[in-house]
């Protein structure tokens, strides 16, 4: 039965979903793993780093193909229909490559009242993804929100990509809070793996400071990963129409061998930390 792993960080820009998704493409490709990617981020920054501008303009014409369709009552979930008319059913996955599926998001989540049903999108989950796939990914949006405490309550353990910056840092323990409330507040058991530094420029001071404060804490240092990923302007342009197009956006498709053995690192991490 599959694993679902939420990405999560209250604070945008720290390249959360660029490792998310990099993390279950590697996932697909070096691991044999099947893997779906659930992009909960109304901004849809994981569906347009992964699919092409055809298909989002598809999604965006008609949002029951797109997390849209699982979230709202408009639709009905597979396990709950009672009738053979198949008109209001959903089917959300598109196919990125071998092994690896996206369900995207779309705009219109901004109006779903979520707090009304937090427990739509494990529902989903549960009935239709974990037999299929070993591991499910949920990007998260940059804030603490009700798309937060629905991915939460769908996951059975969330990794925390950070930036080695001061808010990023000053962060940690606001995040901790929610999510420790989150687990209380719900009976929800849910494993902290770790924190993964992203965009990581070792020769600047800020990153050897942080670092270091991260490292005098137990409570952080026992939880930092070993394996980081640098920052490089490469992964930028691999996200621009033309890469996006001929499908090269991809970490372990750039030329770059040592942001590859970076990339295969941090998910041999992630698999070994939660014996996936």
């Amino acid at each position: 039965m599959g694993k679902v792993v939420s990405f999560i960080n209250m604070k945008g820009g720290v390249g959360k979903t660029t490792l998310a998704v990099n993390v279950g493409y590697t996932l697909s490709k070096m691991f044999n793993k099947e893997v779906i990617l659930i992009d909960m981020d109304p901004q849809m920054n994981a569906t347009q780093y992964t699919l092409k501008e055809d298909q989002i303009e598809a999604i965006l014409k008609e949002p029951k193909k797109s997390i849209y369709g699982i979230l709202s009552e408009e639709y009905n979930l597979p396990s709950v229909t009672q009738t053979n008319d198949t008109s209001n059913e959903i089917n959300p996955i598109f196919e990125i490559s071998e092994n690896f599926d996206l369900i995207p998001s779309h705009l219109k989540v901004m109006a779903i009242n979520l707090d009304e049903s937090p427990y739509r999108l494990r529902q989903y989950i549960n009935d239709t993804l974990r037999d299929s796939y070993d591991i499910v990914i949920i990007d998260s949006p940059p804030t603490i929100s009700s798309y937060t405490k629905v991915s939460l309550l769908a996951s059975d353990m969330y990794v925390v990509p950070m930036k080695t910056d001061f808010l990023s840092f000053f962060g940690l323990p606001l995040l901790e809070s929610y999510i420790e409330r989150i687990k209380r507040e719900f009976g929800k058991d849910i494993d902290f793996l770790g924190i993964i530094l992203t965009m990581v420029r070792q020769d600047w001071r800020i990153y050897r400071t942080v670092k270091e404060k991260l490292m005098q804490q137990s409570r952080w240092s026992s939880k930092l990963f070993s394996a980081e990923l640098k920052y490089r302007t490469v992964v930028a342009r691999a996200l621009s129409p033309e890469e996006r197009e001929s499908r090269s956006q991809y970490i372990l498709d750039l030329g770059d061998n040592e942001l590859k053995e970076q990339i295969v690192q941090i998910v041999r991490e992630i698999l070994r930390r939660g014996r996936l």
